[in-house]
């Protein structure tokens, strides 16, 4: 299947998938989408699309692709080594850039994405974006329905993609850089009691906040398996609920006591408690979250949660004001960088003549 961008090695589990797709939970359609949403939104302003346009997730270890017929640019939000691979007549040569920065693919160059470091998952974003055809407004894979994406699963060695009109000319245009990337994990995530912490004992409850959690290997996008103390229900209340809507990050509770955080895969409906529920700016730290990972919960209220939403809004376009200009090389444009808008400059005063940015002598 001929595209723009051939999929020469698939990676493990890459498959599309954009900002998701909402609306249709009533009718037991998860929301899916980008496991890191904000890394797709970088990502993209990288390519310079817009900042929902649809990429590739993979999840440990990244696909190879190869530009067919016109240059492609393309970013890899994650930290992980990219391999450039160009065969020429008589022999083969390779050079690396890293992740965090947009490249160009050139025709018949191979990018190599190689394994992730501290993460579960990765973002690829695509000059002009993939163009399939979008199922109940989505491009998003959900393989489990076989629904969006390209066939409705996981990428394959041959396939091809078609990308946005506007590809070439993006892949023409300078490449660009994050200089402080986002982290992936962290060791709190912040959670709003509820909707039936009744169920539970207030020192119950207390170890919830209290105890570390481990990410299970069981865990996949559809939820997070975690592993510590067992949590105890009310006797008198139980450990099932007549199912009712759920939505991702939701920490049900079954009859095990071992808590199970609801991805972007999720159910849209359960019949376990739910002890708390994930704050939206921090479930990407559990969805991204290698096993073995240790972290803790701690409660906020609803008002708090919202306060943290936009602040992570404004966070997420601080970042993307901070993308300078990059070098061919890999390293930070240093010209581009005193220039942008990120500080004031440093000025030498015993310099009459010098000026924030100014690269000739000393500083």
């Amino acid at each position: 299947m001929k595209g723009a961008l051939e999929i020469v090695y698939p990676g493990f589990q890459s498959f599309i998938q954009d900002k998701g797709r909402t609306g249709f939970q009533e009718f037991g359609i998860p929301i899916c989408g980008s496991v890191t949403p904000h890394w797709m939104e970088l990502g993209n302003c990288l390519v310079g699309n817009a900042a929902d346009d649809a990429g590739i997730e993979f999840r440990v270890v990244g696909p190879t692709l190869k530009a067919v017929d016109e240059p492609v640019k393309l970013a890899v939000c994650g930290n992980v080594k990219i391999e450039i691979i160009s065969r020429g007549e008589a022999e083969l040569h390779t050079h690396s850039v890293s992740g965090w920065r947009s490249f160009t693919l050139n025709p018949d160059e191979e990018a190599k994405i190689g394994t992730l470091e501290q993460t579960m998952s990765g973002f690829i974003a695509v000059s002009g974006g993939v163009n399939v055809k979008p199922v109940m407004g989505s491009k998003s894979t959900y393989v489990r329905s076989e629904l969006g994406g390209l066939d409705g699963g996981f990428l394959k060695s041959g396939d091809g993609l078609n990308l946005g009109s506007n590809s070439l000319k993006l892949a023409n245009e300078a490449d660009k850089l994050v200089p402080s990337p986002p982290v992936g994990t962290a060791e709190k995530v912040r959670v709003v009691l509820g909707p039936q912490e009744d169920f539970f004992e207030e020192t119950t409850i207390n170890q919830f906040l209290k105890n570390y959690y481990t990410i299970s290997k069981q865990s996949d996008r559809m939820g997070a398996r975690l592993e510590g103390s067992p949590l105890h229900h009310k006797k008198e209340k139980g450990s099932q609920i007549i199912s009712d809507g759920v939505t991702p990050g939701a920490i049900q509770v079954p009859g095990s006591g071992q808590p199970i955080v609801l991805l972007n895969d999720g159910q849209t409906v359960g019949g376990y408690p739910k002890i708390a529920t994930v704050i939206s700016s921090d479930l990407h730290l559990i969805a991204n979250s290698l096993p073995g990972t240790e972290f803790y919960f701690e409660a906020v209220s609803a008002h708090e949660a919202c306060v943290i939403a936009r602040q992570s809004r404004e966070e997420l376009e601080r970042l993307k004001r901070s993308i300078v200009a990059a070098s061919a090389n890999g390293f930070i444009n240093l010209k581009a960088l005193y220039e942008s808008n990120l500080i004031g400059g440093v000025v030498d005063m015993g310099r009459p003549d010098h000026f924030p940015g100014h690269l000739d002598g000393d500083i």
